[in-house]
């Protein structure tokens, strides 16, 4: 009998809990660019739906994805998106990318790292 936190995954199933993290990732960069249209204009409601259309896709498969990985796993994965968060802030929004940001990041990732790991 195989034990839930031991189950084995494949490289097709990673792929796609990365995909989905990418989705994710766009989300702030849509309500960003929603709230900075005007409230209840046509740009306002494509990119909070778009931010609602990610949503929705991301939050369908990743309980697919679920059924494949255990949580811990595909939880610390999902840290990836501090990282895609600042690239598309970065490309997008002409936010910048500083030493303090990354640090940071890395900083939560470890902090993810190290608390996913303690509970196996």
């Amino acid at each position: 009998m195989e034990d839930k936190q031991k189950k084995k995954f494949d490289f097709k199933t990673y792929a796609v809990l990365h995909f989905i993290l990418l989705l994710y990732s766009f989300v702030g960069v849509f309500m960003k660019l929603a709230f900075q249209n005007e409230f209840f204009s046509f740009w306002f409601f494509l990119y909070a739906g778009l931010a609602v259309l990610f949503l929705g896709i991301y939050a369908l498969i990743w309980q697919q994805v679920l059924k494949k990985l255990p949580l811990t796993i595909a939880f610390t994965n999902k840290a990836i998106c501090i990282a895609w968060g600042m690239l598309w802030g970065a490309l997008f929004l002409g936010d910048s990318i500083t030493w303090y940001k990354i640090v940071g990041s890395v900083i939560v990732f470890a902090g993810v790292v190290l608390v996913v790991s303690n509970n196996e």
